[in-house]
C-alpha cells in the first residue's frame, strides 16, 4: 500500500460526519451572549449542528421544508469553544418547541445540559452514529439512524453479483447489541454474520488478530459499522490497510468517504440519502406539531432513502458485474 493511499485514507478518518467518540473537549466560558432572535408568531424549531461546511445543503433543504409553518434557527457550534451551557443559551434564546441535533458531539453536549433540567423540549437526532444506543440516553427525544442496515447493504452489493452468504464482521463489546439487531435483519435474506468481538479499548494487535481470523473463515464480504473507536487514523494505517488487502473480499462501509479513489479501502457503501433524510425529518417535525410537541412514541426510525457508492477498480477485481453500474448513485475512480 503507497504511503500516499495511507495518509489520503487517514485523514478521511479524521473527517467522518458522524463520530462516534467521547463528546470533545470545550472551553469553561460559554462565550458572548448570542443575539436574540426576532419575535415571530410561528412556532420556533432550532437546529443545532457542528460547524461544518459538509452540512450546508442539509441544513438548508431542512429550513426550506419547515420555514413555512415555523421558525427556524440554526447555530452552529465549534467543538473547541461550546459546552453544556451554550446549549443552555441557545433553548433560553428561542424558547423552542422543538430542538434537531445534528452530529454525535452535538447530541452528547445537549444531553448533559437536558438531564440537567426538569422539562427539556422535544428533540430529535439527525446523522449521529449508533443513534439507537444514543437516543435512549437523551430525554424526551426521538431520532431518525444514519446508520443503513447492514443487510440493505449486502443485498445492494448482491445486485451487482456477489454470492455473499458469509460476512464478516469486527466490532467493540460495547455495540454488541447494535451488532446483534442486524443480524437478525441479516437471517432474512439468508446471511450470516462471522463475528469478531473486541474490548471496548482494543489494541493494534487485538485488531489484526480479528482480521486474520476473518481471513481463515474465508469471508464473502466484510461489513465495517461506522465505529469511530476502531476506524482511528492509527489503526487504518497500521491494521485496515495493510490486512484488508489479504482478506480479498469486497469491504462494506457506511461512510462516504472510505470509498476513495486515492485509497484502496472500502468497495461499497450504502448510505442515506441526506436530501431525503432533510425532508424525513420535516415530516416527523409536522407529526409532532400535530401531537401538540408530545412524543406518542420515541425510539428510533430509519432513512427512508439510500445512495450507494462503489469503487469501480475494487468491485473489478472481485468480479463484480460491471453491467450493474447502472444501479449504483456514484462511480468511484472508473
Amino acid at each position: 500500500m503507497r504511503a500516499s493511499a495511507l495518509t489520503a485514507l487517514s485523514a478521511l478518518a479524521l473527517s467522518l460526519s458522524c463520530s462516534s467518540g467521547p463528546a470533545p473537549q470545550v472551553a469553561s466560558d460559554p462565550g458572548p451572549p448570542l443575539k436574540v432572535s426576532p419575535p415571530d408568531a410561528k412556532p420556533v424549531i432550532s437546529v443545532i449542528a457542528p460547524s461544518d461546511p459538509q452540512l450546508a445543503d442539509m441544513l438548508k433543504s431542512l429550513r426550506v421544508e419547515l420555514s413555512e409553518e415555523h421558525n427556524v434557527t440554526i447555530s452552529l457550534l465549534r467543538s473547541e469553544d461550546s459546552s453544556p451551557d451554550q446549549v443552555a443559551r441557545i433553548v433560553a434564546r428561542d424558547r423552542p418547541q422543538a430542538v434537531v441535533l445534528v452530529n454525535n458531539s452535538t447530541v452528547l453536549l445537549y444531553r448533559d445540559w437536558a438531564r440537567s433540567v426538569p422539562s427539556p423540549p422535544v428533540s430529535l437526532i439527525l446523522m449521529a452514529s449508533f443513534a439507537e444506543e444514543l437516543q435512549r440516553t437523551v430525554p424526551n427525544s426521538v431520532a431518525i439512524s444514519y446508520e443503513i442496515p447492514a443487510v440493505t447493504a449486502m443485498v445492494g452489493l448482491r445486485t451487482l453479483g456477489l454470492d455473499a452468504h458469509r460476512v464478516g464482521v469486527v466490532y467493540r463489546q460495547g455495540f454488541a447489541d447494535h451488532i446483534a439487531r442486524q443480524e437478525a435483519l441479516m437471517q432474512v435474506e439468508k446471511l450470516t454474520f462471522v463475528k469478531q468481538e473486541l474490548s471496548n479499548k482494543p489494541r493494534v494487535q487485538d485488531l489484526r488478530a480479528a482480521l486474520v481470523n476473518l481471513q481463515r473463515e474465508k469471508v464473502d464480504a466484510l461489513w465495517l459499522p461506522n465505529d469511530n473507536g476502531l476506524l482511528s487514523p492509527r489503526f487504518l494505517t497500521n491494521v485496515w490497510l495493510p490486512y484488508v488487502d489479504r482478506l480479498g473480499a469486497p469491504v462494506v462501509v457506511a461512510v462516504r468517504s472510505l470509498v476513495n479513489e486515492h485509497a484502496e479501502f472500502g468497495t461499497f457503501a450504502a448510505i442515506p440519502d441526506t436530501q431525503a433524510l432533510a425532508v424525513q425529518a420535516a415530516d416527523l417535525l409536522y407529526e409532532l406539531s400535530d401531537a401538540d410537541w408530545k412524543l406518542r412514541s420515541s425510539g428510533v426510525r430509519l432513512p427512508i432513502s439510500v445512495k450507494r457508492l462503489v469503487d469501480v477498480r475494487l468491485a473489478r477485481r472481485f468480479g463484480l458485474n460491471s453491467s450493474q453500474f447502472g444501479q449504483v448513485d456514484f462511480l468511484i475512480g472508473r
